[in-house]
């Protein structure tokens, strides 16, 4: 039988082992602000989940703003405005988040079902089992669903009725961090990482196995500190793509043939985004980092969040944006990872990560809060 533990319940795990005390949040930092940051709108979604065991992200599609709380309210939202479009209680555990593709609205439950709603009116197309739990968002591509479970599968469904068409099965450790690599559809291929700290390539139409590659190499005489899942979702800019893992590493990969391109000693759990030319991170001790695309090179490093439970960042405009524990969002230049704005969402945590539209910031909080920032270049008092 798999174990699993919650990421944020491990305190901070440095490679060697686990720290005896857990490293107190670092206190918010003084700064001169250099941009203002306005709420545009804020709302309530659902019941959240406080105790961090599911974090699900929003989801920005032609002017809507979808979201999903754990219990299973589906809504759409206006993106200018917050107003409520439709709302729809499907009454089930929601854990994978939401996903979209193929003019559908997909989820994934914590009972290992994947639903598949009309984004226009969150009415349902269809429900389709699939073996375990399932707690990234499914997503979808020339009349694939793509859904990743927990224990250790990726399945390939028709979107047209949810009818399974391939699975591919990996063998993963005993224990691992609750979570599972989104897989992203790229080129033809399905990519996604495994807890067994690796990164693979399917064919979408058939599943067909293409290439298969190590991220990080177990290491360590306990379980704990052999743990290298590779939980945060993949990027591909251009034909390379990037992966990371806990307690392991992030390399750069030619997408097409699985070449590694170059490799460094990072530690993440939580997620990347990227640019044309760099890449952003938030390491397990809650450092951001830059790195260059090219070599895999350190731009800068911002270290007076550590301990603050960081989601992964989201590059809004010209800025870094990253939740906290307490509720708060950080904007850093993306140039040098200044602080530029800091405002207080809620008193909830922000775990999920954030998503982007122009200037405006979409996050969710885990109790269930949801609000749209919009940030702009100028001074401005921190909150």
């Amino acid at each position: 039988m798999r174990k699993f533990l919650v990421a944020s319940t491990l305190g901070l795990l440095i490679a060697c082992g686990a720290k005896s005390n857990i490293e107190p949040p670092a206190p918010l930092p003084d700064f001169s602000p250099t941009a203002q940051v306005k709420r545009i709108w804020s709302t309530q979604v659902g019941r959240g989940d406080s105790k961090r065991l599911v974090s699900l992200s929003p989801l920005v599609h032609n002017d809507i703003v979808y979201v999903a709380d754990p219990s299973g309210r589906v809504s759409a939202l206006a993106i200018d405005s917050g107003k409520q479009i439709w709302s729809v209680e499907t009454e089930i555990r929601i854990g994978g988040g939401v996903g979209f593709g193929d003019d559908l609205i997909l989820l994934g439950s914590k009972d290992g079902q994947i639903f598949a709603l009309e984004p226009n009116t969150g009415a349902s197309r269809w429900v389709s089992p699939v073996s375990s739990e399932v707690l990234a968002p499914p997503v979808a591509f020339s009349g694939v669903v793509v859904v990743q479970t927990i224990d250790g599968k990726i399945f390939g469904l028709s979107s047209r009725d949810g009818s399974q068409l391939w699975m591919q099965q990996r063998t993963e450790p005993s224990l691992s961090l609750r979570g599972t690599s989104s897989p992203i559809i790229s080129g033809g291929l399905v990519l996604s990482g495994f807890a067994s700290g690796k990164i693979v390539a399917f064919e979408i139409d058939s599943g067909r196995l293409l290439w298969e590659r190590t991220v990080a190499y177990p290491s360590g005489s306990s379980e704990v500190e052999r743990l290298v899942d590779v939980d945060s979702t993949p990027l591909v800019v251009g034909n390379t793509l990037f992966a990371a893992s806990f307690q392991g590493n992030i390399v750069a990969i030619d997408m097409r043939t699985g070449r590694i391109f170059w490799s460094r000693d990072v530690s993440t759990y939580t997620g990347m985004d990227a640019d044309q030319q760099n890449i952003y991170l938030t390491d397990e001790s809650g450092n951001v980092l830059a790195l260059d695309q090219r070599t895999g090179t350190s731009l800068w490093r911002q270290d007076k969040l550590r301990a603050r439970l960081l989601n992964a960042p989201t590059l809004v405009a010209e800025y870094v944006a990253v939740g906290d524990v307490a509720g708060y969002v950080h904007w850093l230049s993306k140039d040098t990872g200044q602080f530029a704005a800091r405002m207080r969402v809620t008193n909830g945590a922000i775990r999920s990560r954030g998503v982007a539209a122009g200037s405006t910031l979409f996050v969710q909080s885990q109790k269930g809060q949801l609000a749209a920032l919009q940030i702009r270049t100028g001074t401005s008092k921190q909150r």
